[in-house]
């Protein structure tokens, strides 16, 4: 079976390297704005599900398993995003610092014509952060392309003081989310193709 994951972001496709689910790369421009205001776990599924329908749509594949994904970070009533400028990553840095936030991630999969979308939540809380921690951490530009402008994977895990729920959510793909979604819909285990 063909797997297409429908991402540019560098971690998924190194999470399915390291999982070993062998798979093409489709990273098409997808307009990812909705019309309309959604909760932050319907937002990520329908961001998740446009890079699903836009890959299909493309290569108009029916026998490949498209695999795409969409992460967010939620403070409060605030949905943190990928920061658009060093000014708007401090911001969102200093914002989350002593505070609790929630990362949602949704998994969306197209196969044989049927479109499926689910999405997982994890309780991120960051400790207090100093001004000078936040500098440092901008200076690595590790923020760049990151919801919330922090990798938990990366040097942005050393904000982090404790994870509540699956912290591959947290990276950007819920993997056990995903296997099972895939595999109640499909019938088909990604972690056992041959």
């Amino acid at each position: 079976m063909k797997i297409i994951l429908a991402s540019k972001s560098p971690r998924r496709r190194k999470m399915f390297d390291e999982l070993g689910i062998e798979h093409t790369l489709w990273d098409g421009e997808v307009d990812e704005r909705l019309n309309g205001v959604y909760p932050p776990n319907e937002q990520v599924k329908l961001i998740a599900t446009k890079k699903a329908r836009a890959c299909f749509e493309d290569l108009k594949d029916n026998d490949s398993l498209i695999i795409s994904a969409d992460t967010v970070v939620a403070l409060g009533n605030r949905i943190l995003g990928k920061p658009k400028d060093d000014d708007d990553a401090r911001n969102m840095l200093k914002s989350m610092s002593g505070t609790v936030h929630y990362v949602f991630s949704g998994v969306s999969a197209i196969y044989n014509g049927k479109t499926v979308a689910d999405s997982e939540v994890t309780e991120i809380k960051f400790r207090d952060v100093t001004d000078r921690e936040i500098e440092r951490y901008l200076a690595t530009n590790e923020h760049k392309d990151k919801a919330g402008s922090y990798g938990i994977q990366e040097k942005g895990g050393y904000f982090v003081e404790r994870v509540n729920g699956d912290i591959n959510n947290v990276v950007g793909l819920p993997v056990l989310k995903l296997r099972n979604m895939i595999f109640d819909e499909f019938g088909i285990d990604i972690f056992d193709l041959d």
